[in-house]
């Protein structure tokens, strides 16, 4: 299984990649799920081929070795396997049937599992595909985490700011969260932050951030934050990938505790009645 694995990956991708430039054409709309479809198609052609000109020599000839009533030498019978490939007959046919279809069902396994692997990260899209998209209830863009540009000075609101559509995405279908972006898409970068930090740079900066998030959303939601970072004309951008949580998160503010959600490209805060609701829901 592993010997398929290590071939198939590279056959697999270069057919996937083929087949999927003839899509360009193709409207937006419809290009996730051709691409899916492309791929599943390349991971099985390719099983296939293999499983009928890899697997079939690796099962067929040891057994023949071993088993066959002849005095061949190994490579008389390698010979005579290639010979008797091309002999149109039932048992041929049968083995070549055989071998096709289970390379194919091992390519379809392994495109399965690989696009299993993958399940948790449908926000993990490319850096311009989100400013293109632009805001919506899964993307928000934000110029900073702690730097006020109106005021020029460090704001406890504007961190405030990016917690709470952390806590929104956790509380609904999860989403992304740039920093370093404007409300215009254009990319103003983290110098201002990292000024700001004992520790200047992405790893200062990374650091804070989850410090922020485990005392405002609590340490055991830190683990439904993904942390990256872009350079886009060398200037930096945080990337946070947001899953949706497990349980209600609350996000603490002094003596307050305030219960975010989702609403189109906004976010929202609850009531106690609305939350109360809105959890009995999940």
């Amino acid at each position: 299984m592993k010997i398929l694995r290590f071939l198939l990956i590279p056959y697999a991708e270069m057919l996937a990649r083929r087949k999927a430039s003839k899509t360009k054409l193709l409207k937006v709309n419809s290009m996730p799920a051709m691409s899916a479809y492309n791929h599943k198609w390349a991971w099985s052609a390719t099983g296939s081929i293999l499983g009928l000109f890899v697997l079939a020599p690796l099962v067929i000839i040891p057994l023949e070795y071993h088993f066959g009533n002849h005095n061949l030498s190994l490579r008389n019978i390698v010979s005579d396997f290639y010979q008797n490939a091309v002999r149109i007959d039932f048992v041929s046919g049968s083995l070549f049937l055989l071998f096709l279809t289970l390379g194919g069902l091992v390519g379809n396994m392994l495109f399965k599992i690989k696009k299993g692997h993958k399940a948790d990260d449908s926000h993990y899209a490319p850096f311009g595909h989100f400013l293109i998209k632009g805001e919506c209830d899964t993307v928000e863009f934000k110029s900073s985490f702690r730097w006020d540009y109106r005021l020029q000075k460090t704001s406890k609101d504007i961190e405030f700011a990016s917690l709470k559509t952390l806590a929104a995405f956790t509380n609904t279908n999860g989403g992304t969260l740039l920093i370093g972006v404007d409300d215009a898409s254009a990319v103003v970068g983290l110098e201002k932050d990292y000024n700001t930090l004992k520790k200047p740079g992405r790893d200062g900066f990374e650091q804070y951030i989850m410090q922020a998030v485990s005392l405002s959303l609590g340490t055991e939601n830190c683990k439904f934050l993904d942390i990256s970072f872009v350079a886009c004309d060398s200037k930096d951008v945080c990337m946070i990938h947001v899953k949706k949580a497990t349980a209600p998160v609350f996000l603490k503010q002094q003596q307050n505790t305030h219960f975010f959600v989702r609403a189109g490209n906004g976010t929202r805060e609850l009531n106690i009645q609305e939350a109360l609701k809105y959890i009995k829901g999940l």
